[in-house]
């Protein structure tokens, strides 16, 4: 995706929706790119991924159900 910095003065929401949408942003200023907009995921994003790709990944890791919560059981685990 790119956009001008003139475009973008005159619509901001341009940084919202590739944020959002996660797509790289080149700025063009005087026809060249001045500034490249890289989204990231949020680090808890990444932490999380990190703790459940070691936790799944364990050789000892097993399932084990317990009696089914309803969706106002589940909602309070906060």
């Amino acid at each position: 995706m790119t956009a001008t910095l003139d475009e973008i003065h005159s619509d901001p929401a341009i940084l919202d929706r590739a944020i959002s949408s996660g797509e790289r942003l080149d700025i063009l200023a005087n026809g060249r790119v001045a500034a490249t907009l890289l989204p990231q995921p949020p680090p808890i994003a990444d932490a999380a991924r990190r703790v459940m790709k070691m936790r799944f990944g364990a050789p000892d890791w097993e399932f084990i159900p317990g009696v089914p919560m309803n969706r106002d059981e589940r909602n309070a685990r906060g």
